[in-house]
């Protein structure tokens, strides 16, 4: 499985996806709005998608899981992937191992 690599650079706002999907910020959100969702919702998602493939089919380290992600802060990523999934990262991996 393949993943736009948008998180790294910091292009993880709506204007950087709505440029990308050559709309413009306000069409996306009526767009997701449409959907019953919120780009903060997809973001989240994609991000919860993307964590739990990096954490079953790498080696990566958490920290940079969480800077691949866009997160500035590691503890923001753990709290976020604590939320997800009702489990810390070691929790996680120790029952799919």
């Amino acid at each position: 499985m393949r993943y736009p690599n948008y998180y790294p650079g910091g292009l993880c706002g709506i204007e950087d996806v709505a440029s990308k999907l050559g709309l413009s910020k306000r069409t996306l959100q009526r767009k997701l709005k449409e959907e019953n969702t919120t780009f903060q919702k997809q973001l989240n998602s994609t991000r919860e998608t993307l964590a739990i493939h990096y954490i079953r089919n790498t080696d990566m380290t958490t920290n940079d899981i969480a800077y691949l992600l866009g997160y500035a802060e590691l503890n923001s990523f753990l709290r976020a992937f604590t939320i997800w999934t009702g489990k810390t990262i070691t929790e996680y991996k120790k029952e799919i191992s």
